[in-house]
């Protein structure tokens, strides 16, 4: 009686081992928009029901395909033309998410960035030492950049702050007015750098 039990114990082995994979969900399920894409990572948004006064409400999602599995980085709401939101959104070595978000409302803009990691699905950086800086009638982020392990370098009205994972610091010392960030990538193993100009005369650099 050993044998047919044996038969039967290695062809349940075989199933095991040659059945296939259970195929990864969508990224764009639930009727999802898709917004960016790179490598492994997708954007979408999915809509939702408006609440209370909003004219608009979509979850914004990053996602890797791998798992399908999809985390929510914020929600998009419009209330008619008294506040209207958008983003921007760039992929970073086909596993990060840098985003810059606008809030638009009567002649005042604000404007936040942030990073997030799509294969561990969780928040790196943010832009929050700018919240409460303004020029005018514009507040928080002016500029922003991103680059490799979900780092970002942004401006609010003359700081630089380099975000990274060392944390988030100044670069420039209070009373500079920094302009004009650019990331330099040229893709042959030549480490990244970041630049800008200061006072509107100097160009600087800082290895990543």
């Amino acid at each position: 009686m050993t044998r047919p039990i044996a038969i039967v114990a290695s062809l349940i082995a075989f199933l095991a081992v040659a059945a296939p994979a259970q195929a990864a969900k969508s990224c764009q399920r639930e009727g999802g928009k898709l917004l960016a894409a790179d490598g492994r990572v997708r954007v979408v948004s999915v809509k939702e029901r408006a609440q209370n006064s909003e004219t608009r409400r979509d979850r914004i999602y990053g996602c890797w395909t791998t798992t399908g599995r999809r985390f929510t980085m914020f929600m998009q709401r419009d209330f008619g033309l008294d506040l209207i939101s958008r983003a921007q959104f760039e992929i970073v070595d086909g596993r990060y998410i840098g985003v810059i978000q606008q809030f638009e409302g009567g002649v005042s803009e604000s404007l936040t960035a942030a990073t997030w990691d799509a294969q561990n699905h969780r928040a790196v950086h943010d832009s929050e030492p700018c919240d409460e800086v303004s020029a005018g009638d514009t507040y928080g982020v002016l500029d922003a950049v991103f680059f490799h392990g979900g780092g970002m370098a942004y401006t609010c009205w003359g700081h630089v702050h380099l975000a990274d994972g060392r944390g988030d610091r100044e670069l420039e010392p209070a009373g500079t007015r920094v302009t004009q960030l650019g990331i330099s990538r040229n893709g042959h193993g030549t480490a990244e750098r970041l630049y800008y100009m200061v006072d509107d005369t100097m160009v600087k650099t800082v290895a990543l």
